[in-house]
């Protein structure tokens, strides 16, 4: 990996993480109103047409990565790359939902909306081809697991 690759890194992962932490609450609240409002049947057409839509923030959050990461070098690698980060951060998200319903504390309700991102910007991290960015990344996701599982609810 070049320093110019190396450079454009931190810059990437930073977008990824910005695009899903303003995105995936405004899903997530789509989705709420919906199924308050209509039901669990209203809820479909919120994901049919909220989840592509994020997949397409997403993959657009991959274009200036096309130097850093190989699965984003065309269109139809980005978009793969988008589903393929958006299925493994979702969890991760789902599994910070289900901490906070177990009382474990994610600090105020903007630090929570920010955590949003972190699943996504984790699996980014996994797609650069650079040993030491994937070691961080499994780094945070180790703690994350921790912390959620255990510390946290010991805590609670």
């Amino acid at each position: 990996m070049t320093s110019g690759r190396r450079a454009l890194t931190a810059p990437h992962l930073l977008l990824v993480w910005a695009m899903m932490a303003a995105a995936v609450p405004v899903l997530g609240f789509a989705v709420v109103m919906s199924a308050w409002g209509g039901g669990g049947g209203a809820t479909v057409p919120v994901f049919l047409l909220g989840v592509p839509l994020t997949v397409g923030l997403l993959a657009t959050a991959g274009t200036p990565a096309r130097t850093v990461v190989r699965l984003c070098g065309s269109l139809p690698q980005r978009l793969g790359w988008a589903v393929s980060v958006f299925a493994l951060g979702t969890p991760g998200v789902l599994a910070g939902l289900a901490a906070y319903h177990a009382g474990v504390d994610l600090g105020s309700a903007s630090t929570r909306i920010a955590l949003t991102g972190a699943p996504y910007a984790v699996a980014a991290a996994f797609f650069v081809p650079n040993r030491w960015v994937r070691l961080g990344s499994a780094t945070v996701l180790a703690a994350g697991v921790v912390y959620g599982g255990f510390v946290g609810p010991t805590q609670a």
